[in-house]
């Protein structure tokens, strides 16, 4: 039985249809830039490439943005319970070691989960950029020199645009430090860095050790 939209949906349906029919002649512009078919090919994977990589980027410069009051939060709870953890060793204070370790623990999985969905938030573009290159390059495929295990003898269009696309996303990174926006994001990163809470180290506490004439963190008493 055929869905059935009311009017509304029929508009939004239409809006979508013709966002994809200028994106895809779009993207298909640079495919065909030179008549030679492989080198249009390999432009247009690189265009394409590219546009993942910036607004990939850019998706997860908003993402911090938004998200930059919760991470800075989470990094000085984690910062402040490994200084107490660490000065707690010192003392020789086993249950409060036992405490604010347990609790800087959970602070770092925090910090660490969100980095990790921001990191995840600048691939996004990539499965759009694959299921358009679907629609377009399913036959075309490439003889490779021999027959690999798995793989076969010929490899389709994933295999060059995942590499193209590793390639854009080192080359933008040499340059985007020059780009206007992108270079007052790398200016805001670079200062929340520098403006970040100082972690106590262990080297810091054998320092302290060496003050107090401890030689031996295990000889803390807390093993």
């Amino acid at each position: 039985m055929p869905i059935k939209f009311g009017s509304q949906g029929a508009v939004f349906m239409d809006f979508l249809q013709a966002v994809y029919l200028n994106m895809d002649a779009f993207l298909i512009y640079f495919f065909r830039m030179v008549e030679q078919p492989i080198l249009g090919y390999f432009i247009g994977i690189g265009v394409l490439s590219l546009l993942c990589v910036i607004v990939g980027e850019f998706t997860l410069s908003v993402a911090f943005r938004f998200n930059k009051a919760g991470i800075d939060q989470d990094s000085r709870e984690m910062t402040r319970m490994q200084n107490l953890s660490i000065s707690a060793l010192l003392a020789k204070d086993k249950p409060s070691y036992k405490l604010f370790n347990r609790e800087a623990n959970e602070a770092f999985g925090k910090v660490f989960f969100k980095q990790i969905a921001l990191a995840a938030a600048s691939l996004w573009p990539i499965p759009f950029a694959l299921g358009w290159m679907q629609t377009r390059f399913v036959n075309v495929e490439f003889l490779l020199p021999c027959r690999l295990p798995v793989v076969g003898e010929t490899v389709g269009y994933a295999f060059t645009f995942i590499p193209m696309y590793i390639l854009a996303h080192i080359l933008f990174g040499k340059v985007k430090h020059k780009l206007p926006y992108f270079r007052t994001v790398e200016t805001m990163l670079a200062s929340y860095k520098e403006d970040s809470h100082k972690m106590i180290t262990l080297s810091d506490l054998t320092e302290a050790s060496k003050d107090n004439n401890v030689s031996d963190p295990k000889g803390c008493g807390l093993g």
